[in-house]
């Protein structure tokens, strides 16, 4: 006996399986009217679907990680602050120190380079007539005002002329230690009057012989003058002196009336 062949079973139709793929995610696989017992169900999840956002408390907490490990901009901003202080600190006290230095060179400058002129006066003078040579000397006493607080003014060698209308009555040195020369204020300086040789003005021959008539005299005087500061020397300055005398007579105590000297460095 022939064995019966069985019909094919028919398969599903292709687009319903399609549909199923690509379709709803809810959609059922087959029609309600063949559905079997139990239900089946294809979901499809996107990779790039979004189900939850993260709290903003996760972005801090990222940057501050970043930021600790010197990846971010802010983090070297935040530490820029406390590594540059110090640098500043000490930028700020080498500019103080070269201030300092600079006011302390000007104030010596100031002190020691450029000091006060001394004031002069003169407070005496006496003539001593001589036979040999026949000549008459002139012994001047001076008194000098230093206007420096703080230096001092030592008097080294000089010279000086006594002149009158020009003439040159009598001339020697002046500011010599042993004389007072040191930081001195009243010093003598005694000049050697030129031998009576005929040319002496007769208005000076005349005071010599006791004569109380009015002599206009003229007293110009160059010494070296060292600047102290202590036990320190400085550099040595010329000073040079100008005194306009007028005196009664020449005799040996000269009567002084009137007087006018002028001083000033000339280097």
């Amino acid at each position: 006996m022939a064995a019966r062949a069985l019909p094919p079973a028919s398969p599903e139709p292709a687009s319903s399986a399609v549909s199923t793929a690509f379709g709803s995610p809810l959609e059922p696989v087959a029609s309600a009217a063949t559905a079997p017992a139990h239900d089946t169900y294809v979901v499809h999840v996107q990779k790039d679907q979004i189900y939850r956002v993260p709290p903003p408390e996760n972005a801090y907490l990222a940057e501050r990680y970043r930021n600790g490990r010197g990846g971010g901009g802010g983090g070297a901003k935040k530490q820029e602050g406390p590594a540059c202080s110090p640098c500043v600190a000490r930028t700020l006290g080498a500019l103080l120190a070269a201030a300092l230095l600079l006011g302390a060179a000007v104030a010596i400058s100031l002190v020691v380079l450029r000091p006060g002129v001394p004031s002069f006066s003169v407070d005496r003078l006496t003539v001593r007539k001589e036979s040999r040579p026949p000549r008459a000397d002139y012994d001047f006493f001076l008194t000098a005002a230093n206007p420096n607080k703080m230096t001092a003014l030592w008097y080294r060698s000089g010279a000086a002329v006594l002149l009158h209308k020009g003439r040159t009555l009598a001339k020697g040195d002046v500011g010599l230690p042993a004389e007072g020369g040191e930081d001195a204020t009243d010093f003598s300086m005694l000049l050697r009057g030129v031998p009576h040789d005929g040319r002496t003005p007769r208005a000076v021959d005349k005071a010599l012989g006791g004569s109380r008539e009015h002599l206009a005299l003229q007293l110009a005087v160059e010494v070296t003058v060292q600047v102290h500061v202590g036990a320190l020397g400085f550099g040595q300055r010329r000073l040079v002196v100008r005194c306009e005398i007028g005196a009664v007579g020449l005799s040996k105590d000269v009567h002084i009336s009137s007087q006018n000297c002028r001083s000033s460095f000339v280097n």
